[in-house]
């Protein structure tokens, strides 16, 4: 398929919403280029300090408004120069407080994926707690608050939201083609 057009189409969600399957899917689908912002972030990093760190390392090193604000740049480096590209974003970017609307209008036509919070534990449980739940008495109950506040952020900004949760037709070349239609729909 042909890219269908020049604007970029960018996945935001809950930490393991799916963002990265559901944007590699939509990559195939549509011919348009994937980045992760995560990625983006570790080469960033990489390139600065000449360490390979994950991206939980990284915010373990530099604390949270360290992290913040290396995030705003990877974001500024990967939508300088491109457009028509397929973007998953890290979990807290549209919370982040360094980031402006001028860096919210790159993202294009912004797709949130909604998963319930019991589906996205358990996927996050498989990889070990993040450093930001891993101190919290109740790291389920800390998830959900932190969760309740970024859906609130979600759909302030986001142009279209998808279950991306349990459903049968919940997976990731599922997700993408729902996100094509309302792109279809909403942007060409």
């Amino acid at each position: 398929m042909k890219t269908p057009s020049r604007k970029n189409i960018t996945l935001c969600g809950i930490k393991h919403a799916g963002k990265t399957s559901a944007a590699k899917a939509l990559s195939a689908l549509t011919g348009m280029p994937f980045a992760d912002s995560d990625d983006t972030l570790k080469e960033l990093y990489g390139k600065e300090t000449g360490t390979d760190l994950t991206v939980r390392e990284i915010f373990q090193t530099l604390g949270e408004s360290g992290f913040r604000q290396l995030e705003v740049r990877a974001l500024r480096e990967l939508f300088s120069g491109n457009s028509g590209v397929i973007i998953a974003l890290g979990g807290g970017v549209l919370s982040n407080p360094f980031l402006t609307d001028n860096d919210r209008k790159n993202f294009g036509f912004l797709c949130c994926l909604d998963v319930q919070d019991e589906v996205a534990y358990q996927r996050i449980i498989q990889n070990g707690l993040p450093p930001f739940l891993k101190d919290k008495p109740d790291p389920f109950q800390a998830l959900c608050e932190m969760n309740l506040n970024r859906r609130e952020m979600f759909r302030k900004y986001a142009d279209f939201i998808v279950d991306a949760g349990e459903a049968k037709d919940a997976t990731p070349e599922k997700t993408a083609e729902k996100i094509l239609a309302a792109y279809r729909e909403n942007v060409l």
